[in-house]
């Protein structure tokens, strides 16, 4: 398996490369499923080699281009039923902001939410806490990370690699999301990956981080 993480407006996408195929984790701002797809390419795989398109939780920067990548590769998008909601209309939602300041932020951004409008859809696949996605050939079951919304969930390979979404970020440093619609829940999932031991961790937003990073941040919160 290899891993392939592109920039793709706001949040990354990340590529995973097996045997089997191509998996999506994450489809990135609207307009970026040809970047996308032209990535695929680069990596010597074919639109149609896209086995699962995978949306950690329904959020315009990483549910934005689903609908296009699904029409281009004919894979399935997949997404925890909890999200539905935040796809199934146009508007940004943007949850409370973890400090006055994201607050503000956020405000402005739901504010001007309507310039670029969310191309709505329901998943074709509906995740849940523990499944196994060995069907679509990648060796790798969901954990349900809720917190950031309530639909968000994380991936954690066989091989150790975990990919958190929002649920984790690492910009400055390891930190909480800067959004979340339940504080405390968010916090539960953050000690909840700590416990899963990931080898990497790859987040919706920032570089991969170790186990040791995860740790230094993580420490502080669970007991």
């Amino acid at each position: 398996m290899k891993i392939h993480t592109l920039f793709t407006g706001v949040a990354n996408t990340h590529l995973i490369v097996t045997a089997a195929g191509v998996i999506v984790v994450d489809a990135g701002m609207p307009h970026q499923a040809r970047r996308i797809v032209n990535a695929i390419r680069n990596l010597g795989r074919a639109p149609g080699d896209v086995r699962l398109i995978l949306i950690t939780h329904g959020h315009i920067d990483h549910a934005g281009s689903a609908v296009a990548l699904r029409h281009i590769t004919g894979a399935p998008v997949a997404m925890h039923p909890g999200d539905v909601r935040l796809t199934a209309t146009p508007s940004l939602k943007i949850p409370p902001g973890r400090t006055p300041a994201t607050e503000t932020l956020g405000a402005m951004l739901r504010a001007c939410g309507g310039i670029i409008p969310l191309e709505t859809f329901a998943p074709d696949v509906a995740l849940a806490d523990g499944q196994s996605l060995r069907e679509f050939g990648f060796a790798a079951r969901v954990i349900h990370t809720p917190g950031h919304t309530a639909g968000s969930i994380s991936v954690l390979g066989d091989d150790g690699a975990l990919f958190v979404g929002d649920a984790i970020l690492n910009l400055v440093r390891v930190s909480f999301p800067l959004y979340w619609e339940d504080a405390g829940v968010a916090r539960a999932s953050a000690c909840k990956i700590r416990a899963l031991n990931p080898r990497v961790v790859y987040s919706g937003h920032g570089a991969a981080f170790d186990l040791h990073a995860l740790d230094a941040f993580v420490g502080k919160h669970c007991g």
